[in-house]
């Protein structure tokens, strides 16, 4: 170094100044990196949390979602599987009482069937106790009853019901407004609800599935 060169002190005070302004440079480009960086993390950890955010609000929709799904989906299965039982209980009552209805047509076409009408008829008479009767025969049957009536002596009136009573009669006395129902139509019901009782089906349930 030439310390007798004049421009010595204006070197080094130029090189001074340039070193420092490097210098100065250097640490406002470190601070603007490191801002910008601490900037874009921050960022980078908003989005993170607002992604989050948004997947645990999805995740919990999807869930009530699926489960009110899953809640439909498993009512409609008790419900199809409740039908299908119902469907097979009736398959079965029909198949019972349509093999009942066609027993009583036969046991009518029998000599034990007109013996019957005159126990049913005495017993009735017996426990009814009046001077005078309406009978209410199955229709076609009004000239059995009349034929049954006339050899028991009794003083009745024979008509067809208004509707379908399978068989036997319903009877009614004229004073004391007393009646006895002693159709096959009656026994059957009855027989009916015995048997929905055996198969635990609810009567109104049994009413329920004739009605489908």
């Amino acid at each position: 170094m030439d310390e007798f060169n004049p421009n010595y002190s204006v070197n080094e005070k130029l090189r001074s100044f340039t070193d420092m302004a490097l210098r100065e440079a250097h640490k406002r480009k470190k601070e603007l990196v490191e801002g910008t960086e601490l900037k874009i993390k921050q960022t980078l950890k908003e989005k993170e949390i607002s992604l989050l955010e948004n997947a645990y609000h999805a995740i919990q929709t999807g869930t009530r979602q699926n489960r009110r799904e899953l809640n439909e989906a498993v009512s409609k299965a008790l419900v199809d599987g409740k039908r299908k039982m119902f469907d097979k209980r009736r398959d079965i009552i029909e198949d019972v009482f349509k093999q009942v209805r066609a027993e009583l047509a036969e046991y009518k076409k029998t000599t034990a069937y007109p013996m019957r009408i005159v126990e049913n008829l005495l017993e009735s008479i017996k426990i009814i106790d009046d001077s005078g009767y309406i009978v209410e025969a199955c229709p076609g049957e009004e000239e059995l009853l009349r034929k049954i009536v006339s050899e028991t002596g009794l003083e009745a009136e024979i008509k067809a019901s208004a509707e379908e009573i399978l068989g036997g009669f319903i009877i009614y006395g004229k004073n004391k407004r007393m009646r006895m129902d002693c159709c096959f139509l009656t026994k059957t019901q009855q027989a009916r609800e015995k048997f929905l009782e055996m198969c635990r089906i609810p009567i109104e349930d049994g009413d329920l599935l004739d009605g489908q």
